[in-house]
């Protein structure tokens, strides 16, 4: 059985309801967290076997598989952020040694 992901969401538990409501209406689903890092958040990945797509993304209202409607920024906002504070932290230290 091929499983299809249906939606990545930012926040794990939400993707537990939205399995629960799925299978409430007779739609295997199984959600896959991924943890970002220490205590961050976690995604959930929503998936659903291939030949239930179509009624997946009507049960939750939504047009267009993950692959297509997660965007990018969805996928990469703690990474960037984790990268902006990087930055940050660098040029202050940069800036606190040209002092001494």
């Amino acid at each position: 059985m091929e499983l299809v992901e249906v939606f990545m969401y930012l926040d794990a538990g939400e993707a537990e309801i939205a399995r629960a409501r799925l299978e409430s209406g007779g739609i295997e689903a199984k959600v896959f967290v991924e943890n970002l890092g220490g205590e961050g958040p976690r995604q959930g990945r929503l998936m659903v076997p291939a030949d239930d797509v179509g009624e997946a993304c009507d049960v939750l209202d939504l047009t267009v598989p993950a692959p297509i409607r997660t965007s990018a920024l969805q996928r990469w906002t703690v990474p960037l952020l984790v990268a902006l504070l990087l930055v940050a932290v660098a040029g202050t230290l940069a800036g606190v040694t040209r002092l001494f």
